[in-house]
């Protein structure tokens, strides 16, 4: 697992479909979320990285008969998202008019294996219309998967304590967190989210301020002294709204060395900041 080969992506149009997994994928984190008891770093509203998309895992359904598991795939190979409950197995398709209409599917079928689900969002319930390109939707999928093996390489290379590789539909990015094991000063020591040194290793699909996808490195607390490390030239620090390295992923012009070069400058920040 050497190479990683990143799509050639049109940000305005891959956005639009970008947009719509992103409500789904939300809707998903919400209904996880509210069921699923607080875990570390809350990665009870995150969702995983699967063979074909992005996946709950196992979400814990009280029944009479004891626990029973409800399992959400955002399939991105077959544009559906799967349901998978007892013994039934159903989708539905990622080709939405509206998020409203998929909402309503989706409870619905909730509803009929007897799963009742509270009152979501109301931007769950909005006449949004959706769009999806299935095109964008697999340079989308092509994007994440290939990122999450360059994590998932580099996790393996560092002893330090580290999360779970997390896909976070709130700002649709994929972030893995390295712990130096050091607790933040003036924080309690049992608050376990905002108590431990940390710094955050992720993927954005883009946004406002970056109309394309970008990796990032941000570290908690930020020590502005790392601001004084020399960067190469498909790097850049980012101190607008947030503080941290960004890397566009239109700046990496040799696609064979992609793995190389991230895997040794995380390393050397990681090696920075806690030293």
């Amino acid at each position: 697992m050497e190479h990683i080969l990143l799509p050639q992506i049109e940000y305005n149009k891959f956005s639009n479909t970008r947009d719509s997994i992103q409500l789904i994928a939300q809707l998903v984190s919400a209904i996880k979320g509210k069921i699923i008891p607080h875990q570390k770093n809350w990665e009870e509203y995150s969702l995983k990285v699967y063979s074909k998309g992005f996946t709950s895992c196992a979400i814990p359904m009280q029944t009479q008969s004891g626990i029973e598991a409800l399992e959400l795939n955002i399939n991105l190979i077959e544009h559906k998202l799967k349901i998978f409950y007892k013994n039934f197995r159903d989708e539905i398709s990622l080709e939405q008019s509206t998020i409203l209409n998929f909402t309503n599917i989706f409870v619905e079928k909730l509803n009929s294996y007897g799963i009742e689900i509270a009152k979501q969002d109301a931007k769950f319930y909005a006449n949004k219309n959706l769009t999806y390109d299935k095109s964008e939707s697999e340079k989308l999928w092509n994007l994440f998967r290939q990122v999450y093996f360059l994590f998932l390489k580099f996790r393996g290379t560092t002893l330090f304590e580290a999360s779970n590789i997390n896909f976070w539909p709130h700002h649709f990015d994929l972030a893995l967190l390295l712990f130096s094991g050091k607790l933040v000063d003036g924080q309690e020591p049992s608050n376990w989210d905002y108590s431990r040194e940390q710094m955050n290793f992720g993927l954005s699909s883009g946004d406002s301020g970056i109309h394309q996808p970008y990796f990032y490195v941000t570290a908690y607390p930020f020590d502005e002294k790392i601001l004084k490390m020399e960067l190469p030239k498909y790097a850049e620090w980012h101190t607008q709204g947030w503080q941290g390295l960004a890397i566009k992923i239109n700046q990496l012009e040799n696609q064979n060395e992609i793995m190389q070069k991230l895997n040794s400058l995380f390393t050397t920040l990681l090696n920075a900041n806690y030293s």
